[in-house]
């Protein structure tokens, strides 16, 4: 995304105005590609749970599970602050949804190393991951 670009939506996730915070967490979402990544991980270290969240849908599509640890980090901070991080929850689930066995193998991994509410949730993201490998999500035989 050029910056004149970025810089428009960064600051209308800021603004006190909500329907121009939905507007450019719309944007981000729709506009944001590979080559944002660096900056939307920044983004999840915003002081701001809306910015966060924002930044949480694409990267869960862009990097999926390399970006685990930080995107687990920030879903913790939303609960920390007393959010119920259901958007941010929705966002996670883009990762086993989207990576298959890849999100699989990487969420299972994190959760043998992480610790406490990290591994609580990594184990919370694993459950709707297709353990079996296979590449059938659709259900029935």
């Amino acid at each position: 995304m050029n910056l004149n670009a970025w810089n428009e939506i960064v600051s209308g996730l800021s603004n006190p105005d909500v329907p121009t915070c939905v507007e450019a967490a719309s944007r981000l979402h729709a506009g944001a590609v590979p080559e944002d990544i660096p900056q939307l991980l920044s983004l999840l270290e915003s002081d701001d749970f809306f910015v966060r969240e924002a930044a949480a849908w694409p990267l869960a599509e862009l990097a999926g599970p390399a970006a685990l640890p930080q995107l687990l980090k920030a879903y913790q901070r939303g609960f920390d602050e007393g959010h119920d991080n259901d958007g941010f929850s929705a966002a996670l689930l883009e990762i086993p949804a989207l990576f298959g066995p890849e999100a699989t193998r990487a969420i299972a991994a994190f959760a043998e190393t992480a610790e406490g509410k990290m591994k609580g949730h990594a184990l919370w993201l694993l459950e709707f991951c297709d353990r079996t490998g296979g590449a059938n999500r659709g259900g029935g035989e």
